[in-house]
């Protein structure tokens, strides 16, 4: 009799223990973290920008280029300092998506696959071109 009270107790027991499990489940996950203050994540990216735009504009080639234009050095600073956080980011990144000139390794890649389809395609056609 003593055991069978321990299984019925045991029993409830498991049964209380997955109706807990259960009703955890449903319990969504909360994760908290620390929230960046907006204004000195926005100083310090118009900083990194400024930074960025700076160094484009020491380039030899782009301040010639802004002289020839009448542009001085004093305007320049002016003007870009009167740029939004909006606008001053979009410029350093399309200065950032700039190619430096490049290698041209992906044209003379490009190059070659067109030679090589050409080739294939006339090898098997059974063409041959001659060359005199």
């Amino acid at each position: 009799m003593y055991m069978l009270l321990n299984w019925r107790a045991l029993r409830h027991i498991a049964m209380v223990m997955v109706a807990v499990m259960g009703l955890l489940s449903f319990v969504p996950r909360v994760e908290a973290a620390f929230v960046p203050n907006a204004g000195i994540v926005a100083g310090e990216q118009r900083t990194g920008d400024l930074g960025t735009v700076q160094k484009a504009l020491e380039n030899k080639m782009v301040s010639e280029r802004l002289q020839a234009l009448g542009y001085s050095s004093a305007e320049v600073e002016q003007r870009l300092s009167m740029l939004s956080d909006a606008e001053l980011h979009d410029l350093a990144k399309k200065i950032d998506n700039l190619t430096h000139g490049g290698d041209g390794f992906g044209f003379v890649i490009a190059i070659l696959v067109v030679i090589l389809l050409v080739v294939l395609i006339l090898h098997f056609a059974d063409r041959r071109v001659v060359v005199q």
